[in-house]
């Protein structure tokens, strides 16, 4: 019986155009120094096939290695690609116009595949959740202050 995957389906407004929003987000350069938790991010740009190869450290006590491959991109509206390595699933990026600047929406479903963090999910679901979800919105916490300036 494997644990039920993680599921993120959010919606954030920045005070930026998209087209702003997208270019702070093809810094992938920077990515390491808005994210601390972001141990590692080998990353060749938002282009189709490029490859992110990332090491993460939630708020608890494991690192998660895994490679996201950038399968679909439409500058400058929608990155997707899909996650392998410790998590596995699809990963999608979408980005619109808002009435207050840009409209990002983050959609992923990835299971687990480390065999310690698929058993330590049956058993400790609400931690794990926590984890990802802290990492999610503090993630979006330090972009906003680092990689755009607003806080």
């Amino acid at each position: 019986m494997s644990a039920s995957p993680f599921v993120t389906d959010r919606s954030w407004v920045f005070p930026v155009a998209p087209d702003e929003l997208w270019a702070t987000l093809a810094r992938t350069q920077d990515y390491r120094r808005w994210w601390p938790w972001l141990v590692r991010c080998d990353v060749d740009g938002l282009v189709p096939g490029a490859e992110a190869r990332c090491v993460v450290r939630p708020p608890l006590p494991y690192t998660l290695r895994f490679t996201v491959v950038v399968q679909e991109v439409e500058a400058p509206r929608l990155v997707a690609g899909v996650v392998e390595g410790d998590l596995n699933g699809p990963a999608r990026l979408e980005i619109g116009e808002h009435r207050d600047g840009a409209e990002a929406r983050l959609a992923w479903r990835v299971e687990v595949n480390r065999p310690w963090v698929r058993v330590a999910g049956r058993v400790g679901r609400p931690l794990l959740a926590w984890g990802h979800d802290r990492v999610v919105e503090s993630g979006v916490a330090q972009f906003r202050r680092r990689a755009l300036g607003h806080g």
